[in-house]
């Protein structure tokens, strides 16, 4: 799309102008148009505004009146900027935070967990600091996989800022600065690296978890490794039998019938002989993993 409005008007001579006449070349350059806008609920406050555009026209993204008619601003004018808006994002700020992530991952890889549990509170602060804002809360509640929707309020909040449609229109290059892509950027950043901090946290607690519990196949093969099979209370007993003193040590159902069959043939499968499905009775490949975690428990090597 081509950039029929950017540097349309001249700053200087523009903010001598009264502001009929302003108005008067806002209509002539089409940059409002003959019409009535759609009413719109949200609005910016003046404190989240932060550049200062030179001669900025607070009116700029409002209906006006002129000689009894009614203008509005120009949809392919909006449209216009809010595309180079988006094209500036996700070249220009999609690049930086997938550096940061990737920078943030090394780190936390090779820094430890309270490295990562510091990140993460440090993070959620700076978000709900952020949620001060009213585009980022309205972001917030649209949820961060609602792309679409994240877009149109967007839209919405650029059509209300008149500092940067004035810039755009001046042909001040600042772009990557505009209100939406400043929020935007925070936005999307910090819900990437608490997604990235969170799941270093929850792989962590998995790892521990699997560290700790034992699934039924290797704990039967921890059983064999410490002879349970072998001893006198327990080598005479049939395998069903054998299998519900199994679940009963794991606090499981050992009336169940599916469990005790699963724990049956997990034990059928520590014979080497055995003829079952391997790879769906898997006590026997957890074998050499409990004789490591035998001895070093008993500092056995």
């Amino acid at each position: 799309m081509s950039q029929k409005f950017f540097k349309i008007l001249d700053s200087l001579l523009f903010s001598e102008l009264s502001e009929s006449e302003q108005k008067a070349m806002l209509i002539q350059t089409k940059v409002y148009v003959k019409g009535n806008s759609t009413p719109i609920e949200l609005n910016l406050e003046d404190g989240e505004i932060l550049s200062n555009s030179y001669g900025s026209p607070k009116y700029i993204g409002l209906d006006f009146e002129f000689n009894e008619v009614n203008y509005k601003l120009n949809d392919d004018f909006l449209s216009e900027v809010f595309n180079e808006c988006i094209k500036c994002f996700k070249s220009h700020h999609i690049p930086l935070i997938d550096n940061q992530i990737e920078t943030l991952n090394l780190q936390a890889d090779f820094s430890g967990d309270r490295f990562v549990e510091e990140m993460r509170q440090k993070e959620i602060n700076n978000y709900n600091t952020n949620l001060s804002i009213k585009l980022f809360k309205k972001l917030h509640y649209l949820g961060f996989e609602n792309e679409q929707a994240h877009l149109d309020i967007m839209k919405t909040c650029l059509s209300l800022n008149w500092v940067d449609l004035s810039d755009y229109l001046f042909g001040l290059n600042n772009i990557p600065n505009f209100h939406i892509l400043h929020n935007y950027y925070n936005y999307v950043r910090l819900n990437r690296v608490l997604l990235l901090l969170v799941s270093k946290l929850l792989l962590k607690e998995s790892d521990e978890n699997n560290n700790i519990k034992f699934s039924r196949p290797k704990f039967i093969a921890m059983l064999n490794e410490l002879g349970f099979f072998k001893w006198e209370l327990i080598k005479d007993l049939t395998n069903v039998q054998k299998a519900k003193v199994i679940l009963a040590l794991m606090q499981q159902d050992y009336e169940n019938e599916n469990a005790i069959h699963n724990v049956v043939k997990n034990i059928q499968t520590l014979n080497s002989k055995s003829e079952l499905n391997n790879k769906k009775y898997t006590a026997w490949t957890h074998m050499e993993a409990v004789k490591m975690i035998i001895c070093k428990i008993t500092n056995k090597s």
